[in-house]
């Protein structure tokens, strides 16, 4: 019989004060890849750019510019906000999620641009209720934003 080496697994194992869970990091190179419990770990750029969250708070009439993260509206001088909301981009923003709060006691408007899940004139304004707290939950998918949650609104 002859002698046949076996192929050796090589990996890294991160302890004490290097382990990512104390602040340490955790380097692939180009052309490595990377697993976890045996499973590829792997996203694109698109992918990873869904997770970038942000917040804004509007306090005038004008757009809502963040994509994904929260919006809230809060006037600085009395009356109702008119926000405005541009279409998200296919497949680049699919799958973001926005959540629009009125932290004001007005009835403060967001228009979509093309109108909230495609569904026309009739349904492309919200109106929050007027009371502090008032809140929508939006999905972006396929350039239209869909209501998936809230809290007081009217959409017509």
């Amino acid at each position: 019989m002859g002698f046949y080496p076996k192929k050796q697994k090589s990996s890294v194992a991160l302890y004490g004060a290097n382990s990512v869970e104390s602040g340490g990091s955790l380097d692939v190179e180009s052309g490595a890849s990377l697993k976890i419990a045996g499973t590829a770990v792997s996203a694109t750029a698109a992918e990873l750019n869904r997770n970038d969250f942000s917040y804004q708070l509007l306090v005038a009439d004008g757009p809502i510019t963040v994509l994904n993260g929260i919006c809230f509206i809060a006037k600085t001088v009395a009356g109702a906000v008119a926000a405005t909301l541009a279409d998200p981009t296919t497949t680049t923003d699919d799958f973001k999620r926005l959540t629009i709060v009125s932290n004001q006691a007005q009835a403060n408007t967001v228009t979509s641009a093309s109108s909230f899940g495609g569904g026309g004139g009739g349904e492309d304004i919200c109106t929050f209720s007027g009371v502090v707290g008032d809140s929508l939950e939006l999905l972006a998918y396929g350039g239209k934003w869909y209501v998936v949650g809230g809290h007081q609104f009217t959409i017509a």
